[in-house]
């Protein structure tokens, strides 16, 4: 089990860095739930990939420093690189695999970097 939830949550972090956000979609579970250091609370595999699109205009890659594994639950540490002055902000997930998805996701990152990227992205993205 501890291999399958290694290789899911690589694939997930790697899909987002990589900007491939329909499989992104595909390694949550439909009733997802995400929270932590965000805005608000999020349910559901739609509205949990269409926050991450969301980021794509800034995104360059995520770099994964280290990602442990325990039965069906993953921390993984890595770089949110961005093509903002923040450059990467450190983020870190912890999450817990159900039947071969992403059931739930409690997401931290340093808020220090965050107003930067939000300002630059907010500057790509059309308002409307």
């Amino acid at each position: 089990m501890s291999a399958d939830v290694r290789e899911i949550v690589t694939e997930y972090v790697h899909a987002v860095g990589d900007r491939r956000f329909d499989r992104f979609e595909e390694l949550l579970h439909p009733e997802v739930e995400f929270g932590g250091t965000t805005v608000a609370e999020l349910r559901g595999a739609s509205v949990v990939a269409e926050g991450y699109r969301r980021l794509g205009p800034i995104v360059l890659r995520n770099d994964i420093k280290e990602l442990v594994v325990d039965g069906d639950r993953a921390a993984v540490l890595y770089d949110f690189v961005t093509d903002t002055e923040a450059k990467a902000v450190l983020t870190a997930e912890f999450l817990t695999i159900e039947d071969g998805s992403i059931r739930s996701i409690t997401l931290l990152f340093d808020w220090r970097a965050w107003p930067t990227v939000l300002e630059e992205l907010q500057r790509r993205t059309p308002s409307g």
